[in-house]
């Protein structure tokens, strides 16, 4: 099995690569703004994470994961769902206009957003399932 090290750095590339697309995807659209500004955050938590496991020894490497502040604040937006505030502002915008070619273009970019956020919280579950083994470990 890999250390804690190589997995949670594995982990954190993913999360990092997941919410760079997902603020690309979100990046100058005022109604993608929330979601734009929780994955730069998300992006910015594993980055600092990554960085601290990198400096740690392999056998501090656990105790580093688990004790990041940064890890309780990617707990936190796995928490938050802003995926669902994201779904309903768009479907309140699109009550507002006329189906059709645009309500198309709504459920595209909800799906693509579900799908990147999907694996961005996968990816940040993992990582706290494995700090949680890490300390118990």
């Amino acid at each position: 099995m890999k250390s804690i090290k190589k997995r949670s750095k594995r982990l954190l590339a993913e999360i990092q690569t997941t919410a760079d697309r997902l603020v690309v995807l979100c990046a100058d659209l005022d109604l993608l703004q929330g979601l734009f500004e929780t994955a730069s955050q998300m992006g910015d938590c594993a980055a600092k994470i990554a960085e601290q496991i990198s400096a740690a020894h392999k056998t501090e490497a656990a105790a580093t994961l688990a004790q990041s502040a940064e890890l309780a604040r990617l707990a936190d937006f796995v928490d938050m769902d802003s995926i669902s505030l994201l779904e309903e502002r768009i479907f309140a915008a699109q009550t507002n206009l006329e189906e059709g070619e645009i309500g198309v273009f709504f459920q595209q970019l909800l799906e693509k957003s579900e799908t990147l956020y999907a694996t961005l919280t996968e990816n940040i579950q993992q990582l706290l399932t494995l700090a949680e083994e890490a300390e118990e470990g």
